[in-house]
């Protein structure tokens, strides 16, 4: 090391070569660097897979009679967890690794060019089996598996060495280098243009992998014993007749390193395995190359008979070290574990065997200079004693002992598993997939639980939808060299089979490898989400939010969480504390949240396409769910622009129910009912549901019949509950036997609950009447609700003052005047509701019932004076009451002469609600007094959703006389004969001939 910079005065055009090769030596270490650093990461990485769950919410709920019904949908939640996704082989590296192995070649072949007789002969040599390596053969050059593409090469290289060796050999360095570097361009060239395989290069980067290998393997040994040089080169550079010491410091700091590196050989041996800080092997390797770029140029001493030149060795040296680093550095970029185990077997053993021998090299050579103080680093390669031959010969027997101590066959076999992982990424990247399974079989059967081979061999069986042999697969991957990627992908696959336990314990393993990993912390949280130990899933889930990697994943899944599990939550505080503002999946889940909350959300999502991903459609359901629970209504227009898109056809259920559920709360029940029926008689799948909320719309609209069908109709698609519902439907018709046979398959087949509603049903419906004065007061009530119709009322004169309860009482009076004005007996409706008056009713929700009754009598009568009077006694309209604001608005201003106010009135309700009979028949009659043929429309619109109304079908029937449309107001009829009383069809018919032959008249007149 008499200079450190020993090239300065070599001619430039050396020194630029040079130049460039260190600077690549140095890219060469940064790479290795970064793919040693980043390990699987690089290799394999990571994907976020979400997976979706369901969760019911509440829609609505109402009272009817002693039953609270409630409708509910699902919410899509998404559950984000990390896997390794289908792994991608770095072909880059590949090509990267035979750009630098044809480098090292043509430098090679330059100076051998450059070589004495004997190291010439020895240099082509070795140089022929550098090209034998490439398999030129499987290229199929010209379709041909002969072994031409060597033959060429040989040719094309031979006769030029031989030229420049023995012939011409004044030929400088950069003009051969040029020449051989046209020459391999030329024979790419030709390999690209005539190889009958795809990607001929990747070819022979695979095949030809054993090149770089060699040649790392070779630079290893070479400077094994660098840095015990370079203590002698710090310990004695500086020496001087005053130093002292120097061999004590020498030999002190010699058995240190010694120690630690026997540690690190026991380590790996697994003789031993202390938890303390060992040296790391490739920073070894990385400070003894570094130091060698000097140790090597001392050594051209020993090399001056074969290499002529001190630019000779240094090129070859700094040649070898780039190769080394970068073969590493590939190895590490495609994880191929194997290869990396060669390296540090070969590592510690040639830093052991090589730096003990050269502590005996020194010892048999230096010892007294050393214990004189003397510069010693100046002749360390100029041996008294010991020759320098000696010492390579014997450091390579006492590593090769060490080698064969430890097996030398599993490193062998190490190196056979390299290689046909190394082909197997060729044929991956090729897509030949079954050639790929083939050839990393080989590599899992020569390299005992490597890594690299199972893991994609279990990738592929992943393809191949085998678990059975992917979970086989994975297990060997994690059995010796672990990665949390592996521990991710298997508890995912115990996760999909729902082996709960394997899944946990999986994850667990990982993170005691791996400890405080997020991914895995954050898989192990969703795991745990599974169960009841959901404060343990909290836990993981809150310690993998801390960290950037996981965080948006994390979060999303705690939001999940709340909601699976409906843990109280202030929700503002708690989104105030996390930054979910640019991730839709935690989007989504925070409206999940509140709508299972109730609670307004204040962001807005809008598509930035018109084609919506499932989960951009998942966020508009929730979003449009939500709007259940806001002031302002959903914006149907945007929704129904997405529904019409046919590439949205995947999501057009999805998107119409949200739509059908905000008509619905907006009281447009015509258009929700419209919609809904079509999702029901078009789905292949949701039917049941589909007829079951629109029972329940019905029943919440007091049409129990059109209910009852709907659930019919839902339990012949397996709605669960659909047949309770049926039976509630059936007894609030007065289908009496059919409830009865419905309650008692509930009672049979039921849960618990429902036994126990079903049998108190059956009590009060049974044929047998039991005696009332023994009920107790709630079943009285549903004695007189259930087994009295609209024609009992001399029955229930009778019985109703045996209620005691006012608010029972007061129920039962305003059931059987609802009863008698739904069969439009007005009358007897109205004075049934006059026995209200005196009764002490406390139950609020009935008070309110009354109030609105009243006011619905008022309107129909036509008393316009008394019902301005009750509103303006402090009837607040709210939005459930939108309809009737219009409606008594409008009375209010036709009564007024104010036409045009009214006129708007009834068209904002015309159409609305169809089970709003009197405020769809004022806006038919409103209209009809200018188009009758539009009140036509407005009231068959209606008896399409409602055919079983009586009042509706009495002005369906008389416009049809009005518009001379005789044979649908025929059809009608009979219809209506089935609802009423014969008596009451008599005397309607009777009106409606009145008013055929008065139009019959009025049209002869005109």
């Amino acid at each position: 090391m008499q200079s450190r910079l020993f090239w300065k005065d070599w001619p430039k055009p050396l020194k630029t070569i040079y130049y460039i090769l260190l600077t690549l030596a140095l890219a060469s270490i940064l790479w290795f660097a970064f793919n040693y650093i980043i390990g699987a990461e690089g290799a394999i990485g990571w994907e976020t897979l979400a997976k979706t769950e369901r969760v019911k919410v509440l829609i609505d709920s109402f009272k009817l009679g002693p039953f609270t019904l409630s409708t509910a949908d699902d919410n899509i939640l998404f559950l984000q967890t990390f896997t390794s996704p289908e792994v991608h082989v770095n072909a880059f590296s590949y090509y990267w690794l035979l750009g630098i192995t044809v480098l090292g070649m043509v430098v090679f072949i330059t100076i051998v060019s450059d070589l004495s007789n004997f190291w010439f002969f020895v240099g082509l040599t070795i140089f022929l089996g550098i090209l034998v390596n490439f398999k030129f053969e499987i290229l199929l050059l010209m379709g041909s598996s002969d072994k031409w593409g060597l033959i060429i090469a040989i040719i094309c290289y031979l006769p030029i060495s031989y030229y420049f060796n023995r012939i011409n050999n004044t030929i400088s360095f950069t003009t051969r280098l040029t020449i051989y570097t046209v020459i391999t361009l030329a024979l790419g060239i030709g390999i690209y243009f005539t190889a009958e395989v795809d990607k001929p290069f990747l070819y022979m980067a695979t095949y030809g992998v054993i090149n770089p290998l060699l040649v790392s393997l070779l630079f290893i040994i070479v400077v094994a014993h660098e840095i015990i040089a370079g203590f002698v080169y710090i310990l004695t550079k500086s020496n001087s007749a005053s130093s002292k010491n120097t061999i004590t410091h020498f030999y002190v700091i010699s058995a240190i390193y010694i120690v630690n590196v026997v540690l690190l050989y026991l380590r790996e041996r697994h003789i031993v395995e202390w938890d303390i800080i060992y040296l790391n092997l490739f920073l070894l390797l990385t400070i003894s190359a570094i130091l060698g770029i000097w140790g090597f140029q001392q050594r051209t001493v020993q090399f001056k008979n074969i290499l002529n030149s001190e630019f000779n060795g240094a090129l070859l040296f700094i040649i070898m070290f780039i190769c080394c680093f970068c073969t590493i550095a590939h190895f590490a970029a495609t994880f191929n574990d194997p290869a990396i185990e060669i390296f540090r077997d070969i590592i510690v053993y040639s830093h052991l065997g090589f730096g003990i021998i050269f502590l005996i090299y020194i010892t048999s050579n230096f010892i007294g200079p050393l214990g004189n103080n003397m510069q010693v680093y100046k002749v360390l390669y100029a041996p008294t004693q010991m020759p320098y031959f000696t010492f390579c010969f014997a450091g390579l027997i006492a590593s090769s002992a060490f080698l064969f101590s430890a097996g030398w066959k599993i490193t062998v076999n190490q190196g056979y598993a390299t290689y046909y992982n190394g082909i197997a990424d060729m044929h991956y990247l090729n897509g030949e997939l079954t050639l790929a399974e083939a050839y990393y079989k080989q590599g899992a059967l020569f390299g005992y639980n490597n890594h690299k081979s199972h893991f994609m061999l279990a990738s592929i069986s992943e393809k191949k939808q085998d678990d059975i042999q992917a979970v086989v697969n994975y297990k060997q991957a994690i059995a010796k060299n672990p990665t949390p990627q592996a521990y991710a992908n298997l508890s995912s696959i115990y996760n999909d089979q729902d082996r709960f336990f394997e899944a946990l314990f999986n994850l667990n393993e990982g993170l005691d490898k791996f400890p405080k990993h997020p991914l895995l912390e954050n898989n192990l949280g969703i795991v745990y989400s599974k169960t009841n130990i959901t404060d343990t899933a909290l836990f993981y889930l809150d310690k993998a939010i801390n960290e950037p990697e996981a965080k948006k994943a994390a979060q999303s899944n705690l939001l999940a969480l709340l909601v699976k599990n409906q843990i109280p939550v202030n929700a503002d505080s708690l989104f105030e504390e996390l930054n979910i503002a640019n991730d839709l999946i935690s989007i989504n889940n925070k409206l999940a949240l509140k709508n299972q909350l109730r609670e307004p959300a204040s962001s807005h999502f809008s598509p930035s396409d018109s084609v919506l991903s499932f989960l951009e459609a998942s966020v508009l359901y929730n979003q449009s769910f939500n709007h259940l629970f806001a002031e302002d209504s959903l914006n149907s227009a945007s929704i129904l622009a997405l529904t019409d898109n046919d590439a949205n056809a995947s999501t057009y259920e999805m998107l119409s129910f949200a739509l059908s559920i905000n008509w619905y709360k907006q009281n447009n029940i015509n258009d929700a009912f419209r919609k809904l029926n079509w999702l029901a008689n078009n789905s292949p799948y949701s039917e049941g549901k589909y007829f079951n909320t629109l029972g329940l719309w019905a029943l919440e609209q007091n049409a129990p019949e059109i209910a009852a069908k709907h659930f019919k109709w839902a339990e012949e698609q397996y709605s669960k509950e659909a047949t309770y519902n049926k039976a509630i439907a059936l007894t609030e018709a007065s289908q009496i036997p059919l409830a009865i046979e419905t309650w008692q398959s509930l009672a049979e087949s039921g849960d618990q609950k429902t036994k126990e509603i079903a049998a108190t049903m059956l009590t009060i419906l049974n044929p047998k009447q039991p005696d009332f004065n023994l009920l107790p007061e709630n079943q009285k009530y549903l004695f007189l609700r259930y087994q009295l119709n609209y024609r009992d009322t001399t029955l229930f004169n009778q019985l109703v003052n045996g209620l005691t309860d006012s608010n029972y009482k007061g129920q039962a009076i305003l059931d059987m005047s609802k009863k008698l004005w739904k069969k439009d007996l007005e009358e007897a409706a109205v004075a049934y509701y006059t026995m209200l008056s005196g009764l002490q009713i406390t139950d609020k929700s009935l008070f309110e019932s009354i109030q609105w009754y009243e006011l619905k009598m008022l309107a129909a009568q036509g008393n316009v004076r008394g019902l301005g009077t009750k509103i303006n006694q402090g009837i607040t309209f709210d939005k459930a009451h939108n309809i009737e604001r219009h409606y008594y608005t409008g009375l209010i201003n036709e009564a007024s002469g104010d036409t045009l106010q009214a006129r708007k009135n009834y068209e904002a309700i015309a159409y609305m609600n169809p089970f709003k009979e009197e405020a769809t028949i004022a806006a038919a009659n409103f209209i009809g007094m200018q188009d009758k043929f539009e009140a036509y429309n407005i009231l068959l619109n209606a008896i399409e959703i409602n055919p079983n109304s009586v009042r509706l079908l009495k002005a369906y029937i008389l416009q049809c006389a009005r518009v001379k449309l005789s044979n649908y107001a025929e059809l009608s009829l009979q219809d209506l004969r089935a609802l009423i009383s014969a008596n009451a069809y008599n005397s309607f018919v009777n009106k409606y001939n009145q008013l055929v032959k008065q139009v019959e008249e009025e049209d002869a007149n005109f």
